[in-house]
Order: C-alpha cells, then structure tokens, then sequence
C-alpha cells in the first residue's frame, strides 16, 4: 500500500488519456480556458486531455459531527457518498483523481470515521494511479491514513486548481489564471410554468468554474447571492443537476 506523501510536484500537464469514459452516465461536453471538460451528472468533472477527475466539498463525516453536537441526523453520509463517488470512478476509470478542499468536514472527521467506511475510502483512493487532496477551510490537510498527495493548489494545463477563489482577485477585473474551485455550494433554480426545480449546479464562466458539492449533507448557496454573481466577470452559464443529469439552465 503506498504511503501518504505530503510534497510532490503540483503542476500537471495533459497527457492522452485511455478511451474509458463514463458508459451510460448523464454528461455535458464543454469548454473552460482551453480545456474540455466533461460535467458528469454526479457533479463531478473529467478532463478527459488528461484522464483527471475532479470533486469538492465531500463534507465526509458532516453527519457525525452534527450527531456529536446533539442534532438529530443519521451518520450515513459518508457510506451514501464514497459509494456515488465510487461510482463515478469506476465509470470514468481516470488516471488521477482532485478533490478541490473540505473532503472532510472537520479535523476530527477521520477518527469518527467508521472503520467500513475507512476501508471504503482506502480501497477507492487505489482505483487512481494518483489521489490529490487539495486543502480546504474545513480540512486543511486529509487524515494521515488517506493515501495520496497533499497540496493547497494544483496546475493543470495554465489552469489552477484550488478550494477558494484568488482572494486577491478584484472584481470586474480578468483572472491572471483561470480557476477551477469548490468552496461555495452553488446551486440554480429552474421555473417551468407551475413547477419549479432547483438542484447543485456548476457555475462557468471565462476564467472561473465552480463546481458543484458532491458530499450528501451538503447544503447551497443560489448562484443569484451576490457574493456569486461578484465573482463573475460575466453572465456564467450554469448547468443544474436534477434527477442524475445535467441541464443548462443559463
């Protein structure tokens, strides 16, 4: 088994990828600052130039955290989103694998981790040639028994990727390097006559693309909040998920 390696390179470069690529799944082809990237209907993202797929914000272990703190909520998140995320990894069969910060929801969330669900996690992170944990605010570094490389940022192709935007970035103003990142949980709202739907969403514009939550207990911030729409040098388009598929709905 390897073991966890804290420094490695954290730039990539596109390599061809193999001809495995989501059979069956719900997916949408676009193009984001010179890269094609497939958005699964997971809300997971491949770049298929280099056989990578990339998640955020799994919040593994949200469940028992809010049980600790006396809320009433079943600790079945972390079963319910390894195994959608197994999924996912199975389909695409990627070559590398990015979670883009908050994997775990808090730094104790690896000791509350079941040890079938540990097992789970240890025998998924096999199924890469290569993990990478990119930190976030709620899990600056995985646990010491997750396998893979850990860094706060990673470069792919002029792209970079990270958990939250360039704070430095000022709004209105391009991004020096376009971003790919998680952190915000944006969602979109569909009205359809008499009925309306909403769902997780990824929100895509010029030099920013923010991806979806992945993780079962995770919430949603609309993608109209103006701390959003701030981010965006122009009208993103926006791609809901609703009933494992993807839709454009902007």
């Amino acid at each position: 088994m390897r073991a966890p390696t804290k420094t490695q390179p954290s730039v990539l470069t596109a390599q061809p990828a193999s001809s495995a690529g989501g059979a069956g799944r719900s997916s949408r082809s676009i193009r984001f600052a010179g890269l094609g990237i497939v958005l699964d209907g997971s809300g997971a993202a491949y770049v298929p130039a280099c056989g990578m797929l990339i998640v955020s914000d799994l919040h593994l272990e949200k469940g028992s955290g809010a049980a600790a703190r006396g809320r009433l909520v079943p600790a079945l998140d972390s079963y319910d989103t390894l195994a959608r995320l197994r999924r996912v990894v199975e389909a695409w069969r990627p070559r590398s694998v990015v979670c883009l910060g908050d994997s775990f929801h808090d730094g104790a969330a690896g000791a509350r981790m079941a040890a079938a669900d540990r097992a789970a996690l240890v025998s998924l992170c096999a199924l890469a040639d290569e993990w990478i944990w990119i930190g976030g605010n709620h899990d600056p570094d995985a646990p010491d028994f997750c396998e893979g490389v850990r860094v706060m940022e990673l470069r792919v192709d002029g792209v970079v990727l990270r958990h939250e935007p360039d704070k430095d970035h000022q709004p209105g103003t391009k991004r020096l390097t376009p971003e790919i990142v998680g952190h915000f949980h944006p969602k979109a709202r569909l009205n359809a006559g008499v009925a309306s739907f909403s769902g997780p969403c990824f929100c895509v514009s010029d030099d920013l693309m923010i991806l979806p939550a992945f993780g079962a207990y995770t919430g949603g911030l609309s993608c109209a909040a103006p701390v959003l729409r701030a981010l965006h040098g122009n009208e993103p388009r926006l791609f809901m998920l609703h009933g494992d598929k993807v839709w454009r709905v902007a």
